[in-house]
């Protein structure tokens, strides 16, 4: 369609049992150079429509076999079935009452041209049809386009990626190989250089796997491995983790368990979940307060679902965004104007990992005093208590 509108090239379909009506209509599509196939009843229409789709149908409503009304509510299911574009259908017809056009309608008709036909207002409706099938047809092309560079660059994005995790990889190897041999001997001010970068390449190896599994997630490829959680040794974990960033920025991170039964997650991203929300919210605390973070977990009132959350006393989330955070295209828009409230897309990987859970997530915040993420994961039928 790139070389631009050409109605003289569409077929047109003319289904009409009066031989008549029907030679008429050819004979004034004919000197316009439309190609012209004709059906003198229903079921000699839908034998022509399996072969090949006309660009265009003029279809009679009254008719001994299948009425208009059956062969238009056909041929739309057909298109709406298939690959076919779309396939305008103009019902001729003598009926005028306004029930008949609204059955029209439903059954999916285009337009409408009355018995005796006026030709100039035929010719001009088939010519709009036509048009508005090309920039539909324009339109579909263009977005199939974007869909298929939107893979390309998908691809191309998993592939830099994965080229990244490897070196990234192999240093964090060798900083930890470092950190075992010569952390003990060395002096605090010392040992804090391998520890501290250590722990960078951590950040930037989440960043990534971030990236790959959200991708996952989106296209519902990611697969989760359920196993037994004990949620007081996973915020050990947790606590242990940001300890050495804790301290050095004065935060204060606490525990609140309520009695939470034994739960099945995916525990590699349940980890990752808490390491987002953990990093944002030492990020969000500033040095002119004591810093807060507390880890809190129990049950609803049902008792169907873990509810566990993570409190900071930071910066706190404008209400204008606490909708808007957890969106990857969000992001990118809040990113150019300045405003960042997690590292990279944690928040969304937050929110598609705990989705892939069945659970939920949501924010409560107040700009200056902080900020509560919540997440709910489903209770698997357990009932040992931790």
């Amino acid at each position: 369609m790139k070389q631009g509108f050409r109605p003289k090239a569409a077929t047109i379909m003319v289904v009409d049992d009066d031989v008549e009506s029907a030679r008429l209509l050819e004979c004034a599509l004919l000197p316009l150079n439309f190609n012209v196939i004709k059906a003198h009843t229903g079921r000699d229409a839908l034998a022509l429509l399996e072969k090949a789709m006309p660009d265009l149908i003029l279809l009679d409503v009254l008719m001994p076999d299948l009425n208009g009304f059956e062969i238009c509510s056909m041929v739309k299911e057909k298109v709406d079935q298939t690959d076919y574009d779309f396939i305008p259908v103009i019902m001729v017809t003598a009926l005028s009452s306004r029930r008949d056009k609204i059955k029209g309608l439903e059954a999916g008709a285009d337009d409408f041209i009355s018995k005796p036909m006026d030709l100039a207002e035929l010719l001009a409706k088939v010519k709009s049809l036509l048009r508005i099938k090309y920039l539909h047809k324009s339109l579909q092309e263009g977005y199939e386009e974007l869909k298929r560079l939107e893979r390309v660059k998908d691809l191309l994005t998993q592939m830099i990626v994965h080229d990244l995790k490897n070196p990234l990889t192999a240093i964090m190897g060798c900083l930890e190989l470092l950190d075992m041999r010569l952390g003990e001997s060395l002096p605090p001010e010392e040992r804090f250089s391998p520890h501290n970068i250590l722990h960078i390449t951590h950040r930037m190896l989440r960043l990534i796997n971030n990236l790959l599994d959200i991708t996952k997630m989106e296209e519902g490829k990611l697969g989760l491995d359920y196993v037994n959680i004990e949620i007081d040794r996973l915020f050990q974990e947790i606590e242990e983790m940001f300890s050495s960033d804790a301290q050095r920025r004065s935060i204060r991170i606490v525990q609140e368990i309520e009695d939470v039964p034994v739960f099945q997650a995916d525990r590699g991203l349940l980890v990752r979940i808490l390491e987002n929300l953990v990093s944002n919210a030492i990020k969000s605390i500033t040095s002119r307060r004591a810093g807060l973070i507390t880890l809190k977990a129990g049950t609803d009132a049902e008792g169907r679902q873990v509810v566990i959350s993570v409190t900071d006393n930071g910066c706190g989330i404008p209400e204008r965004y606490q909708d808007k955070i957890f969106d990857k295209f969000e992001q990118v828009k809040m990113r150019k104007k300045g405003e960042r409230f997690d590292t990279g897309l944690g928040l969304t990987f937050c929110k598609l990992a705990i989705e892939t859970h069945k659970g939920e997530i949501f924010v409560r915040s107040r700009e200056g005093e902080g900020s509560e993420f919540v997440f709910t994961l489903p209770l698997a039928g357990n009932s040992q208590a931790v």
